[in-house]
């Protein structure tokens, strides 16, 4: 991992771990309890390490495989929204995203290219539906707030994630698969109604 791919994440989590920490906490009210923001931005920051980071290490590591040059770049504008909207007490998250082009030489056809980009976009939502059932199981036999908000934090990235809309990973799972992207949707919803509301 190159040094510029290594501080984009860092950053990307960092912000996104003081805009969940905000949300969470009620938004702009949150700032009249300091100790209790500090404290929820810490456990955010330990959810959104796991959740963000390994999202989108996973469609780096399904696009390398694929014969992808891939690399994450962050998005200043996006965390600015993220930052803007957690003053509200939601989270509208565009961070970045991993940057995809076709290596030298690739022989892939626009079918295979097609699946290829759906593979590598579902690869996202699917770790964070997978790390959001690890949380709530480890919540279930030892609540705390860690496992609570990665729990959390997991089920609103892959919800999110999973509109099929503009640049997010559900509009190129729609276009490759419409039952993947139902299938990945009913998983996220479930996993929403079983938790209550998110914020």
């Amino acid at each position: 991992m190159q040094i510029k791919e290594l501080r984009d994440l860092t950053v990307s989590a960092v912000v996104l771990a003081l805009a969940f920490g905000i949300a969470l906490s009620g938004g702009l009210k949150a700032f009249g309890q300091p100790a209790s923001l500090l404290r929820v931005a810490g456990m955010a920051f330990a959810a959104v390490s796991t959740s963000f980071i390994l999202h989108e290490l996973a469609h780096r590591l399904i696009a390398r495989n694929s014969g992808y040059f891939a690399e994450y770049a962050m998005w200043p504008a996006g965390l600015m929204i993220a930052l803007g909207s957690s003053l509200l007490g939601f989270i509208f998250a565009a961070p970045g995203a991993v940057v995809i082009r076709h290596s030298p030489g690739s022989a892939a056809t626009p079918e295979q290219h097609r699946q290829n980009i759906g593979l590598i976009s579902i690869a996202g939502p699917v770790t964070n539906i997978t790390l959001a059932l690890v949380f709530m199981a480890l919540d279930y036999f030892n609540p705390t707030l860690l496992f609570f908000l990665g729990a959390r934090i997991n089920t609103w990235l892959a919800i999110f994630n999973l509109l099929p809309f503009g640049p997010l990973d559900g509009a190129k799972i729609f276009l490759w698969s419409k039952p993947a992207w139902g299938a990945a949707v009913a998983a996220a919803g479930l996993l929403y109604l079983s938790q209550g509301y998110l914020f």
